[in-house]
C-alpha cells in the first residue's frame, strides 16, 4: 500500500505542472514591469574652495541621464551607467560647515591650519604653511593661538595672504 501512495505522489508532481515562476521569468514577461519602480540614482558632489566635499544622493524615478545632464549643465559628469550619474561642480566659495564653525589657526610648531572648531590637535582639515612666529606680531600670533574665526570667503583669502609673508621658506 504504501508504494501504491509513493507511486501515486510521485506521478501527481510529474504530472501537474507547477505554477511557480521566478522573479526573473516574470520581469521576462509583460505582466511583470518594474521599470516605473527603478529610478535613477543622480549623486551631486560639491567640492568647496576648504576642500571640502558635500555629498547629495537621490533618487529620481522621472528622469532619464539625458534629462539630468540638461538641468545640471553646469556640472561635470564623472560617471554614467544605466542606474546611476555622478557629477561634480567645484563651488568657489567656503563648506557651509567651515562659514559655520570654520577657525585659522596656528599650532605648537607654527603650521597654519584650518580647523572645524576652535584650535586643537585632532580637529584640522586642512594645513598651509609653517610661520616664523619670530616675525609675527605677538598679538597676530596669539590670536592665531586662540584660533580666527573665518565664516566668509573674503576673511579665507585675506588671512591666506597676509599670513603668506610670515611663510617659512625652506631651503
Amino acid at each position: 500500500m504504501s508504494k501504491l501512495i509513493l507511486i501515486f505522489v510521485s506521478l501527481f508532481f510529474i504530472l501537474i505542472p507547477t505554477q511557480t515562476e521566478t522573479l526573473a521569468e516574470l520581469k521576462q514577461t509583460s505582466i511583470y514591469d518594474d521599470s516605473s519602480e527603478k529610478g535613477i540614482t543622480i549623486i551631486l558632489h560639491r567640492i568647496y574652495i576648504n576642500g571640502e566635499v558635500v555629498e547629495e544622493i537621490y533618487i529620481n524615478q522621472h528622469k532619464t541621464t539625458d534629462e539630468v545632464k540638461r538641468e545640471f549643465n553646469d556640472w561635470k559628469v564623472i560617471e554614467e551607467n544605466d542606474d546611476q550619474i555622478v557629477l561634480m561642480k567645484k563651488i568657489n566659495d567656503l563648506s557651509p560647515t567651515l562659514k559655520s564653525k570654520g577657525y585659522m589657526g596656528i599650532n605648537s610648531k607654527g603650521m597654519l591650519n584650518l580647523y572645524i572648531g576652535m584650535p586643537s590637535g585632532n580637529n584640522i582639515i586642512e594645513s598651509f604653511f609653517q610661520i616664523d612666529t619670530s616675525k609675527l606680531e605677538v598679538n597676530k600670533q596669539k590670536q592665531l593661538e586662540k584660533g580666527i574665526k573665518i565664516s566668509t570667503k573674503k576673511r579665507y583669502d585675506y588671512m591666506l595672504n597676509y599670513l603668506r609673508q610670515y611663510a617659512v621658506i625652506e631651503h
